[in-house]
């Protein structure tokens, strides 16, 4: 309840408390509508585990150990770095409440305690940013909520991914790794999450940006837990991602996929030093993101940012945004558009279209809003203003340092 409240205070100091109430009651008057009527009942499955043990397995111990030291690097050198490289406010909030698994490990150097909140983070009962947990969770107690997820969330979205590829995919596509005891659905026996859909869609879709590049560099600013970049990777055959993250967020990336692919070979913060070579040598490399200091130019195929550059002060923004525009070919992004995040300052974060993006050396090539959001309920919401864009590097600027 105080979280509902804490969500409603801050859309009333963003200006769209009144969405924000239309979105809140939407899912009650739809759970309603399909309380005597299931038109899902047959194909979708709610899956909603409870917390599990974590495993003794060798090998699963020793990449849990590995990410450990690397966590407990990057918070003793985090203290040392510039302000711009630290959490928002709104961030700080998350970690301080979401995230205590990870800061009381850290405090009693406590390795069970932090294989606990990695073996359990997708299902979690606290919503920590990343994952639709909560939302499941919830729902799940009555069956409104449950008719509400079946035929809106999962069976309303299916039919849009259906309808965006004419049938020509199977629901197999959908599906990923579970690592992480994630929450999410059935779906004719296919392990299906909230953000399976247009996940499934932009990692297609990206990937397919960069298919002439025999070993393309991907590299992602605060990728969660690194679904994005599960279904951005999965089809590729030789590739290098990158990814630059706070040291919790990062955390759940590295665990989720190096269980995902445990035959790629992985850096981690603290093992070796990070430079370009890097590239050659390592499948997957997660870094804190003041390490994003040390791209150099042109070192990046595609640059990746999902919903955080607009989680971030307008200082930390421009910042990323300057070590980005200097080293990618094409940059995608998805973030508020419309709404900036306000912290608790009262200061405003960077809409979208309002990055430093430098429009001599970029040229944008898509600018539309983001149909997993804005269709979120199955019919148009206007309190989500997530927008998609793509920038192209122009070709006067490929391979010259900016």
């Amino acid at each position: 309840m105080l979280s509902i409240f804490s969500k409603l205070i801050k859309a009333k100091r963003e200006g769209r408390l009144f969405l924000a109430l239309k979105s809140r009651i939407l899912p009650i008057l739809l759970g309603l509508k399909y309380t005597f009527h299931d038109p899902a009942a047959n194909n979708i499955i709610l899956i909603s585990p409870d917390y599990i043990e974590p495993s003794k397995d060798k090998i699963e111990l020793e990449v849990v150990d590995r990410i450990f030291q690397s966590f407990k690097k990057m918070k003793k050198d985090q203290k040392n770095v510039s302000k711009i490289y630290l959490p928002s406010s709104l961030w700080q909030q998350q970690i301080d409440h979401s995230y205590s698994y990870f800061s009381e490990a850290l405090k009693s150097n406590n390795l069970d305690k932090f294989h606990f909140f990695l073996t359990n983070f997708g299902s979690w009962k606290q919503y920590h940013g990343v994952e639709s947990s909560t939302l499941i969770k919830n729902k799940m107690r009555t069956i409104i909520g449950r008719r509400y997820l079946k035929n809106v969330v999962f069976n309303n979205a299916l039919k849009n991914w259906k309808w965006l590829y004419n049938n020509r995919k199977n629901v197999s596509s959908l599906t990923y790794p579970r690592h992480g005891n994630q929450v999410g659905a059935l779906i004719d026996n296919n392990f299906v999450g909230v953000g399976s859909f247009f996940n499934e869609v932009y990692g297609s879709l990206l990937g397919e940006l960069i298919d002439d590049v025999p070993r393309p560099v991907i590299a992602e600013l605060g990728a969660g837990y690194g679904k994005l970049a599960y279904f951005t990777l999965r089809s590729m055959n030789s590739s290098c991602y990158l990814d630059f993250d706070l040291p919790e967020t990062l955390c759940l990336a590295a665990y989720y996929l190096m269980k995902s692919w445990p035959y790629k070979k992985v850096l981690l913060y603290g093992e070796e030093e990070y430079s370009i070579k890097s590239h050659d040598k390592y499948e997957l490399i997660f870094m804190p993101s003041y390490e994003i200091e040390k791209l150099c130019n042109n070192s990046v195929d595609l640059f990746i940012n999902k919903n955080s550059l607009g989680e971030m002060t307008r200082e930390a923004t421009a910042n990323y945004v300057r070590h980005i525009a200097s080293s990618t070919r094409y940059f995608f992004h998805m973030n508020h558009d419309v709404f900036p995040n306000v912290y608790n300052d009262d200061s405003a974060g960077l809409l979208a279209h309002e990055y430093p993006i430098p429009k001599d050396m970029f040229k944008l090539i898509f600018r539309y809003p983001d149909m997993g959001h804005i269709m979120h309920h199955g019919k148009v919401d206007y309190y989500m203003d997530i927008f998609i864009y793509l920038y192209e590097r122009r070709k006067r600027y490929l391979g010259k340092k900016v």
